[in-house]
């Protein structure tokens, strides 16, 4: 019984069917066509293929919340936090973390690696247009 938390975050755990809900969620918000829009799913799809590319490089594994260029594009997004958070990501106070899950279990690691390059995918379509 967590009443006493102070966090109001959802807990979504890192998943095939977490990241397609987060996914639908962004293909709906890029239907507006506003800029702001196609700034965040840009930025998203620069985080995470960089991520996918590095994934043990420090420096990609770490978003800072506090950044403008974060707090202006992916904060706004609707479904951009939830679809860091279904990779893997985990909500510190001023920043995201990429838990590649490897102390979870013998698999986790490979299985969140994987749900990245999916993400990836998914946003270069989204990011060019294509649904």
């Amino acid at each position: 019984d967590n009443q006493n938390d102070t966090t109001t975050t959802t807990t979504i755990q890192p998943s095939m069917a977490a990241l397609s809900k987060a996914l639908q969620t962004l293909s709906l918000t890029t239907t507006t066509d506003s800029t702001t829009n196609k700034a965040g799913i840009n930025m998203l799809y620069l985080y995470l293929r960089n991520l996918s590319n590095h994934p043990t490089a420090p420096r990609y594994r770490k978003i800072y919340t506090n950044n403008a260029t974060y707090s202006k594009n992916v904060e706004l997004l609707d479904g951009g936090k939830e679809l860091l958070k279904s990779v893997g990501f985990e909500e510190f106070a001023s920043f995201l973390e990429w838990n590649d899950g490897e102390d979870d279990d013998e698999e986790g690691g490979e299985n969140r690696l994987a749900l990245v390059k999916d993400a990836v995918a998914a946003l270069e379509l989204l990011k060019d247009g294509k649904k």
